[in-house]
């Protein structure tokens, strides 16, 4: 994807709307190939006509709110941060910095995405990690807790390591490393 500019259109490029909607495509997707078998092995049984429609329409619900589900949570944070602000997505005009200098942090991870502003982060306090342990774990889970200008503690979520470190090196405008994964 090519912008006006000759630039690679990234993500950071896209609305807000945009945002929400590429950040929850992935789990559409797979919630509706899922429910394409489940539609297809209910109608290859033919247990009974009505229940197929009602187990099609009941995975048709789902799929939703659970693709979306995430993105909408992340979508409330980022309003409730402009209203504070009075700063708005939209007025950005921090595209041809660099992203470690750019006021807005924007990384889709974990079947969501995260979006803060500089100025809304008073500091960042630290960082820790937690193992899950639930049928659906991924495993390790590595959490980045800051206070906002309110004096309020927030926890972001991040599936890997490098990507916590890559929010504090940009909460502290430290240019990015690459890290070698042969090293």
């Amino acid at each position: 994807m090519k912008s006006n500019n000759n630039k690679e259109k990234t993500i950071y490029d896209y609305s807000l709307f945009g945002i929400f909607f590429w950040s929850g495509i992935t789990v559409f997707v797979i919630m509706l190939i899922a429910g394409i078998f489940i539609g297809g092995f209910a109608f290859f049984y033919r247990h009974s006509d009505s229940d197929d429609i009602k187990i099609i329409l009941f995975w048709l619900a789902l799929t939703l709110p659970f693709s979306y589900g995430l993105p909408f949570i992340s979508l409330i944070k980022v309003w409730k941060q402009e209203h504070r602000l009075g700063i708005y997505w939209k007025d950005r005009t921090d595209y041809n910095r660099p992203e470690w200098e750019r006021d807005w942090y924007l990384e889709c991870d974990r079947a969501g995405f995260i979006l803060c502003h500089r100025d809304y982060i008073e500091r960042v306090i630290g960082s820790r990690v937690e193992t899950e342990i639930a049928e659906h774990a991924r495993g390790e889970v590595y959490h980045v807790v800051y206070e906002d200008i309110d004096g309020k503690i927030h926890t972001l979520k991040f599936s890997d390591d490098s990507l916590a470190q890559k929010f504090q090196r940009w909460f502290e405008k430290q240019e990015y490393t690459k890290f070698d994964e042969n090293e």
